[in-house]
C-alpha cells in the first residue's frame, strides 16, 4: 500500500466536498484573472479531454480541487506558500492553480508528466507550491520561486515532505536542527517544526517489522494529527495503488471511506460529490449525490463566505473592482458547464 496524507489548515471553518470526476469530459483551460474579473486571458486557451476518473477534495467546487488522485495512481496536492511566484510567458496558456491540479490528475499518470506540465504553463491564483506523487513510487515537491520552476525529487528529495516553506529551506534547517539536538537544553515538550517531525514519523514507520506497524492509514493519520497546530479543517489519506480515500474534517471529526472504483464506469454525466461534513462514519458511498450546477453553486459560494471571515476587507476589493460576490462565485460556480462538454 502506498499512501499520501495531507492537512487543510485555515483559520475558521472552510467547507468542502469530495468530487468524483470522470474521464471523456472536455474542458478549456480558465485563469483566476478570468475568475475574478470576467475577462479572458490574453494567453491561447488550453483544451484537453480526460482521460482518467479521479477523486478530489474541493472547496470552490467542481474542477478546483485542493487535491486528490486518480485511477492510474497520481496524486497532486497544494500546500500554501504565499511567496510563490509563477512563471509568465505570454505564448503559453493561463490556468487557475486549482483547475491545474484537475488537469493533471484528468491527463498524467507520472511525476514526470506533472514536471513537464509544470513549464508548459502560465500558472496564476494562490500562492502555493505542490506536491504530486505516483503508484510506481516517484514523488517530487514542485514550487515556484522568484519566477522559475523549482523541482525537488529522487536524491534532491530524500524527506517525503512538504510543508509552508521551500524544500530546500527546510532541509537546512532539519540538518541544523538535528546539529543541535545533542546539545539542546530546552524543555522536552518544544514543538518540533512540522516537517521534521513529520519526517521522524515516516523513518520510524519504515524501521518497524511488518508484525509491529500500524495499518499504515491509521499511521498516516497519526502523522497528521501530530502535525496539527491549530486550526486544521480537513485531513484526508489516499492510498495509490488501490484509488480510495479516508476523510475526516473539524466539523465532523468521524472517517468515511471513499472508493473511486465504487461508483460504475467512467459516463462523463456520472459526476457525483459529497458534502465532506456529512456526520456519519464509514463507507461514503451510499451517500455520494448525483452532481448537479445548482449543488455546484452551493458548495463554490461557503468558500467565499469563509474567506470574508478571514479578511473582511476582501469585500472592498471585490467592489474595487467593480464586481459582485454573486458574479464571482456565479463563474466559479458554472465553470464546469462553460467548457466545452
Amino acid at each position: 500500500m502506498r499512501v499520501i496524507g495531507h492537512n487543510l489548515d485555515e483559520r475558521t471553518r472552510f467547507p468542502g466536498a469530495v468530487f468524483i470526476n470522470r474521464k471523456g469530459v472536455t474542458k478549456v483551460s480558465v485563469s483566476y484573472a478570468a475568475l475574478m474579473t470576467g475577462r479572458p486571458a490574453s494567453g491561447p486557451p488550453l483544451t484537453w479531454t480526460s482521460k482518467y476518473d479521479s477523486l478530489t477534495f474541493n472547496a470552490f467546487g467542481r474542477d478546483f480541487p485542493d487535491g486528490g488522485l486518480n485511477e492510474a495512481g497520481l496524486f497532486v496536492g497544494e500546500m500554501s506558500y504565499p511567496p510563490s511566484k509563477f512563471p509568465a510567458d505570454p505564448d503559453k496558456p493561463a490556468m487557475f492553480v486549482n483547475l491545474w491540479i484537475q488537469h493533471l490528475l484528468d491527463t498524467c499518470d507520472s511525476v514526470d508528466q506533472v514536471e513537464a506540465s509544470a513549464s508548459a504553463l502560465n500558472l496564476d491564483g494562490w500562492g502555493w507550491h505542490f506536491l504530486a506523487a505516483d503508484r510506481s513510487g516517484g514523488a517530487a515537491a514542485i514550487e515556484f520561486l522568484d519566477g522559475r520552476v523549482v523541482v525537488h525529487r529522487g536524491d534532491s528529495m530524500p524527506v517525503p515532505v512538504l510543508c509552508n516553506e521551500p524544500y530546500e529551506y527546510e532541509m537546512k534547517r532539519r540538518e541544523a536542527y538535528f546539529a543541535a539536538r545533542e546539545s539542546r537544553t530546552g524543555s522536552a515538550a518544544e514543538e518540533i517544526p512540522r516537517f521534521i517531525q513529520a519526517g521522524e514519523m515516516i523513518e520510524t514507520y519504515g524501521r518497524r517489522s511488518s508484525g509491529e506497524r500500524k495499518e499504515a492509514v491509521d499511521y498516516a493519520f497519526d502523522i497528521l494529527a501530530a502535525l496539527e497546530r491549530g486550526g486544521t479543517q480537513w485531513s484526508f489519506v489516499c492510498d495509490l495503488q488501490n484509488g480510495e480515500a479516508w476523510f475526516k474534517t473539524a466539523a465532523t471529526p468521524k472517517v468515511k471511506h471513499v472508493a473511486l472504483g465504487g461508483f460504475g464506469g467512467g459516463d462523463p454525466a456520472s459526476a457525483r460529490f459529497l458534502n465532506m461534513d456529512a456526520d456519519f462514519s464509514g463507507e461514503a458511498g451510499s451517500r455520494v449525490e448525483v452532481y448537479s450546477p445548482a449543488a455546484n453553486r452551493e458548495i463554490a459560494e461557503r468558500p467565499f463566505e469563509a474567506i470574508l471571515r478571514i479578511s473582511p476587507e476582501f469585500e472592498k476589493v471585490i467592489e474595487r473592482m467593480g464586481e459582485t460576490r454573486e458574479n464571482l462565485v456565479g463563474r466559479f460556480a458554472v465553470y464546469p458547464e462553460t467548457t466545452g462538454r
